[in-house]
């Protein structure tokens, strides 16, 4: 009846933005304008590991403004996920969850033969999901890992956004799994384990 996350050690990968520079002419006069083409944006890894060893992690932020993993909550399993978890703040998922994990606590009793989802909550700075003057939720991505669950090597979780506000320079979104809409769910003394997640970004 125990979820555990295996410790093993995480990654992260250097992070370089590309900037395409162009003229406008207009009369006699040209200015450089910066901008990104997307067909010059790739996906790249943010951090990838398990929850018992990442080290852009906290409960609110990440610090220095990065993109990161903030928590993994598994939920109790709802019908309507995108609007369940739109607009959530930590706090509402804590309070309404089954149990959560993040960078101080990895292991999650879960009741069995309950049925749930399971939620990766990630902010994104604008360096990995700004374009001219708006955040673009879809350059955010999560894969999980967990063959105890039968999910399959890097699937991918479907993101809601959290908070957006083009006035900050980072936005919340919350990924989720639920097992095609039926939920995930343990029998008596069942471990299951979430060996691995993945967080890209597209820049």
């Amino acid at each position: 009846m125990r979820q555990f996350f295996k410790k093993t050690k995480g990654i992260r990968l250097g992070l370089v933005a590309v900037l395409v520079v162009s003229t406008f002419v207009i009369g006699m006069l040209s200015h450089p304008v910066i901008e990104q083409n997307d067909a010059d944006r790739s996906w790249h890894v943010v951090w990838e590991g398990s929850l018992a060893d990442y080290a852009r992690a906290a409960e609110a932020n990440p610090g220095d403004g990065a993109s990161g993993i903030l928590s993994v909550y598994i939920y109790p399993h709802d019908a309507s996920p995108g609007t369940e978890y739109a607009e959530n703040s930590s706090a509402t998922l804590e309070a309404a969850c089954l149990g959560y994990a993040n960078a101080n606590a990895m292991n999650i009793d879960v009741p069995h033969s309950t049925a749930f989802d399971i939620v990766v909550r990630v902010r994104g700075n604008k360096t990995h999901c700004w374009v001219s003057d708006q955040f673009y939720d879809s350059y955010l991505r999560v894969r999980i890992t967990a063959a105890d669950l039968s999910i399959g090597a890097d699937t991918l979780a479907t993101g809601v956004i959290s908070y957006n506000n083009t006035g900050k320079d980072f936005i919340w979104m919350n990924h989720y799994l639920n097992a095609g809409g039926a939920g995930y769910s343990l029998i008596r003394d069942q471990t299951a384990e979430i060996t691995h997640i993945k967080f890209e970004a597209y820049y």
